[in-house]
């Protein structure tokens, strides 16, 4: 059975007086949302002086001004943003008034804050109804029914006092803006005195394809009956039951499904359920909840949904919106998970808290899963005093007993990146037992982790390193026997997801790799406004609308997205699709000849649960860039089943020196395209890359690769070297190495070839710099000792040039280090030098892995 928070009544008061339990039953008639405008005044500090008075009902606040709840005062230019620890001290003094329905008489009214930053005090009719520091992302409901006026349709007043700075914000300031304000919803609701407290449900898998729906039900006190109707996707019923009482206020029982829709991300159904409250036949309340049959569990090391192991392809999430901070509306976050399906993500983490209610809903409509985290990131150096605890403790039963019953939940997480402490895992114990259905896990900085992972304790179900290298995560696949979700790897500082291919590769082979979640979906940018123009062509590292507007995100604390603050794709938003795509190609290339064929492609299908059956494969026949025939193949390859699909080709006689392309596209039955892939066509007998077989990084060259006529003279000079045939003249400095390339009459057609040795670093290896050396240059202009070989062979000519390239580096401070240069030919090398002396061939040979020279 679900264990319930009444026996955790301590640690549910310590952070918030007077709160209480009651299940919203969304009946419209008997709910009143308090959102719009409020009287408003910020105070800088925390003490508010004169106004302290304000939740007296006679209290003047005429003179105030007003700010639309839900908002963040920031964003509303009350005070100027903080990221992180930066916040400062500040008090938001609002008010507003309200009426209740006559038809609420006789019945109970409670008052709903779904999220306050950071801590808040509540008054109605200037006395006090309750007050929260448990946490700024928990949802906290006061019974105000014996503080309104006798009257029905009076107008009560309700007064809300917001600090920045409760006990225990500093849990609540992670890697973001630190926002604050009355940001979530705040609802008026009213209830009989007997109704749901509390709705916990849960589902268990039988033999035979069954499944069993157990319904634990508190009631606010005895005497009450309450029903169950169970409603399938399609409105059908699906089963009914009376939940017998286990106690006085606990009403528990079990439907039995015959032939359920299982709930997952690929199949999202959803079915309804209906509670009927009754006493002495008469209804008192309904509550519907719409909710997913399906079962979290693990077997062999291996996290499974329904029965069968689950890949997470997944992102970490911040509620935040450049325009309007935390108060993010339901389009926004729809927009977030299109964003996030359409780029094949089927998991986000919700870091560092509980989101908005609503967003986790529609990830039960759209199909996606979810790392639900408890509040308890940062503020490291409280978790071990005993006065912080029952604060910590506190943040735990809000955040599962809203969102226990959201299927697209199948973790709870404990903070973030915390040492190993005891009120830590009292915490994880806590949730686990209100919530034994779904594991649990502590995500852990990468190094804390390697060495402390033997440290914790069985009952935590998974395992959550951050950033592994790709050796470390090769070796935790050899050796950690618990599922392992990274719960954040690949950092986008910058495009700084390099690595994503190679570790998904990883996560893909390994059965007790769970999967991951990229640092960060979007950058966390505030919509700033400039009061200096941005300079043309000056660098910057911000996103700019226009020469005024800019995204802030605080430097480069933000600035980690894998789409900018308007979500507006980056370039590794694109990488992350292709290495998501649940529909890979195994092939790059295929060999073809002259007439009619078929090309054999490998299809894999990486969902769980879904074969192809419904997909489509279009596919193109490119001849230089343009579709010469088309056509279109219905895969079936099962689950995580290959299958081999045959592309009907027939390639033109006269195509011997066209490039030639095959383009397939996999998309799905609404049309979404989730892959695709464009295999080389090659009509020769060259084994597939030997044109580029000689490799990079040094400037040579076969004359033969370029378009020849006849046999190349060669000229050679002190000053230079002549390779000529009849339509050019290819010429290369011995001084400088520098190579050109000429018509016949003298026309230069290509100058400037030079080696790539890289590219521009990113944000994240620019911080990096600050205490290594970095290699700065991405193209490399100016050879010192150039030394030009000219060699003929076969009527074709080679000519290699080589010598140093000096390194413009970002480095440290050292005295006793010197600028180090790049050797060519060989692989490129920034290396440490002493002073004075200079490396040559002989002194790095025994350093570097020497490649041969390569194509220019």
């Amino acid at each position: 059975m679900l264990q319930f928070t009444v026996l955790l009544a301590a640690a549910l008061l310590a952070g918030s007086a007077i709160a209480v339990e009651a299940y919203p039953s969304g009946e419209k008639a008997y709910t009143q949302s308090l959102n719009g405008d409020w009287s408003f005044k910020y105070v800088r500090g925390l003490e508010p002086g004169a106004d302290g008075g304000f939740t007296a009902p006679r209290f003047d606040a005429s003179a105030w001004a007003t700010i639309p709840v839900p908002a963040n005062w920031e964003l509303k230019g009350f005070a100027e943003p903080h990221y992180a620890d930066l916040l400062k001290d500040g008090l938001g003094l609002y008010r507003r008034s309200f009426a209740v329905p006559a038809g609420w008489q006789g019945r109970r009214t409670f008052l709903r804050f779904e999220g306050v930053a950071f801590g808040y005090e509540v008054w109605v009719n200037g006395r006090k109804a309750g007050e929260s520091s448990a946490s700024a992302f928990n949802r906290h409901t006061f019974d105000v029914t014996d503080l309104l006026l006798p009257q029905r349709g009076a107008g009560n007043l309700l007064a809300v006092r917001v600090t920045t700075k409760p006990h225990g914000f500093e849990f609540d300031l992670n890697d973001d803006w630190s926002l604050s304000g009355i940001y979530r919803d705040v609802t008026l609701f009213s209830l009989p005195a007997a109704h749901v407290q509390e709705l916990a449900t849960r589902t268990r898998l039988l033999d035979g394809g069954a499944a069993e729906l157990s319904v634990d039900v508190a009631l606010s006190q005895p005497g009450a009956q309450v029903r169950a109707r169970l409603l399938a996707p399609d409105g059908t019923l699906a089963g009914e039951r009376l939940l017998p009482p286990t106690a006085e206020v606990r009403r528990v029982a079990a439907i039995r499904v015959a032939r359920p829709l299982l709930w997952s991300a690929e199949t999202p159904s959803l079915y309804r359920l209906q509670l009927t409250v009754s006493a002495g036949g008469k209804t008192l309340q309904t509550v519907e909840e719409r909710i997913g049959l399906r079962e979290v569990s693990i077997a062999g090391g291996v996290l499974q949904l329904n029965g069968r192991p689950v890949k997470l392809r997944g992102v970490n999430h911040h509620d935040l919106d450049p325009q309007t901070g935390r108060a993010v509306t339901e389009a926004q976050m729809r927009r977030d998970l299109e964003l996030m399906k359409k780029a094949n993500v089927n998991f986000l983490r919700t870091s560092h808290y509980p989101p908005h209610p609503r967003l986790l809903e529609l990830c039960d409509e759209m199909g996606l899963y979810v790392m639900d985290e408890v509040a308890i990131g940062h503020g490291e150096k409280n978790l071990d005093k005993p006065e912080y605890r029952d604060s910590i403790l506190a943040r735990v039963q809000p955040t599962i007993a809203r969102d226990r019953n959201r299927a697209s939940v199948l973790v709870w997480s404990i903070g973030n990146e915390n040492p190993i402490t005891d009120v830590e895992m009292e915490a994880g114990r806590l949730a686990r037992q209100i919530d034994p259905t779904r594991p649990i896990t502590y995500p852990k900085i990468g190094s804390y982790f390697a060495k402390n992972y033997e440290r914790i304790p069985e009952f935590v179900d998974l395992y959550s390193p951050h950033y592994p290298s790709n050796a470390t995560l090769e070796g935790y696949a050899q050796k950690l026997k618990r599922p392992v979700i990274l719960t954040e790897y690949a950092h986008a500082l910058g495009l700084a997801t390099d690595r994503i291919q190679a570790q998904w590769d990883i996560i893909q082979a390994t059965p007790g790799f769970a999967g991951g979640a990229i640092w960060h979906f979007h950058d966390q940018g505030l919509l700033r406004t400039s009061a200096q123009p941005l300079e043309a062509g000056k660098p910057t590292q911000l996103a700019w609308l226009d020469k005024f507007r800019h995204y802030d995100t605080h430097g480069l604390d933000g600035a980690d997205g894998l789409t900018y603050a308007d979500r507006t794709p980056q370039v590794d938003y694109w990488q992350m699709r292709k290495v998501y795509a649940p529909v890979q190609f195994a092939e790059r290339y295929a060999a073809v000849r002259p007439g009619a064929q078929r090309i054999a492609l490998t299809v894999e299908n990486r969902y769980d649960f879904r074969s192809l059956r419904g997909f489509r494969l279009l596919w193109a026949l490119q001849r230089n860039g343009r579709d010469i025939q088309q056509g279109s193949l219905a895969p079936d390859a099962p689950a995580r089943g290959r299958q081999t699909v045959h592309v009907p080709l027939s390639v033109p006689a006269d195509a011997a020196t066209d490039v030639l392309a095959l383009q397939v596209r996999a998309v799905d039955e609404q049309g979404l395209q989730v892959n695709e892939r464009t295999l080389r066509l090659d009509q020769t007998s060259v084994a597939p890359g030997a044109a580029g077989a000689a490799g990079v990084g040094s400037r040579a060259a076969w004359a033969s690769m370029l378009p020849a006529q006849g046999e190349p003279a060669v000229t050679e000079s002190e000053a230079e070297v002549r390779v000529a045939l009849p339509n050019w003249v290819l010429t290369v400095q011995r001084a400088s190495g520098d190579l050109a390339i000429r018509d016949s009459s003298g026309k230069l057609l290509v100058a400037g070839i030079y080696p790539h040795s890289g590219r521009k670093p990113t944000m994240a290896e620019a911080l990096r710099a600050k205490t290594s050396p970095l290699w700065l240059s991405s193209t490399l202009t100016t050879l010192e000792q150039a030394a030009v070989k000219v060699e003929a062979r076969g009527g074709a000519v080679r000519v290699a040039v080589s010598g140093y390239y000096p390194c413009r580096t970002i480095w440290p401070r050292n005295p006793q280090q010197s600028r180090p240069q790049l050797l060519l030919p060989g692989r490129m090398i920034c290396c440490r030098v002493a002073r004075g002396a200079r490396a040559g061939p002989a002194a790095l040979a025994a350093r570097r892995d020497r490649a041969p020279a390569g194509a220019v």
